[in-house]
């Protein structure tokens, strides 16, 4: 058998119910063509980054930490650390767009459940394969607001993250979702770009005093608008991935397998609060503190 795991968004920007259904070489998928999407241009961001390391003579060491932080930023734990550092007050996203979180682990056991399931099966011209949806938006969804909101209890409870005089970190207010990117550009132009013109003009009135001021604002507006870009077709996603397959996987796990609740993977039995205070963002908060 031929067992392939791969994110469910690569259905692109599809609205709606989500089928379970195999996609056919050749096949146009809907965003597919979207440069933020696009992989070779993630192998190139990849390859990229590893040419400053070696040029930068760094060590094994260096260069795992560095490839590790480079795939956090392609999660949304990387705008929810930004927050919690208070580095980031406010986001592109749509507060009720339906975020498909899953425990590692489920994925884990349903990728162990397939294999029992179909390890018999041979691919022939006439056999289809089987798509699983591993998630939970169909079965018990959670949207960005809540993750948001949750977001906010943790970091402003815990504090776990030192700005650059040693102090804690602390979060005044949640993060704020703007749900267009009329409204996020417009909060920019209001809030934003009104500082860094008049820091450009007093570094240039002061001559370059502001200079390190000025560039670093500038970078940091620069950086949030390409992550902006990259994040916005999961932060603005409005599909619900089915998961009927799964479903019946599931039960055909509990049928034949007596300690099936010992390697579960049903998203109805996560309590979405707990699960994120207790587990999700201790371990995201613990993975960046090794990293640096």
């Amino acid at each position: 058998m031929l067992l392939h795991v791969s994110t469910a968004y690569v259905h692109g920007m599809r609205s709606g119910v989500i089928a379970e259904m195999p996609f056919h070489m050749g096949q146009t998928l809907p965003g597919a063509q979207i440069p933020y999407l696009d992989i070779n241009m993630e192998k190139k961001i990849v390859e990229e980054r590893l040419r400053q390391l070696h040029t930068l003579n760094s060590t094994p060491k260096q260069i795992t930490s560095a490839l590790k932080d480079l795939g956090m930023e392609r999660t949304l734990d990387t705008i929810l650390t930004a927050y919690g550092k208070g580095k980031l007050t406010f986001f592109l996203a749509d507060p009720q767009s339906v975020v498909d979180l899953i425990p590692g682990d489920m994925v884990v056991n349903a990728i162990f459940a397939a294999i029992a399931r179909n390890s018999n099966n041979q691919p022939s011209p006439n056999y289809n394969f089987v798509i699983y949806h591993v998630g939970s938006s169909r079965r018990n969804p959670i949207c960005l607001q809540d993750v948001v909101s949750v977001g906010y209890q943790y970091y402003s409870r815990k504090k776990p993250f030192l700005d650059n005089r040693g102090k804690r970190s602390a979060v005044g207010a949640e993060l704020k979702l703007l749900s267009s990117m009329t409204s996020f550009r417009r909060h920019i132009k209001i809030r934003y770009l009104p500082f860094l013109k008049i820091l450009k003009l007093l570094n240039m009135i002061f001559c370059h005093k502001f200079e390190r001021s000025y560039t670093n604002s500038s970078r940091a507006l620069n950086y949030l608008l390409r992550i902006v870009e990259l994040y916005k077709p999961y932060s603005l996603f409005q599909g619900i991935f089915d998961d009927a397959n799964t479903e019946d996987l599931r039960m055909t796990t509990r049928e034949y397998n007596s300690n099936a609740d010992m390697f579960g993977f049903d998203p109805k039995c996560i309590q979405w609060e707990e699960y994120l205070l207790n587990t999700h963002f201790p371990g995201v908060v613990s993975t960046m503190r090794s990293n640096n």
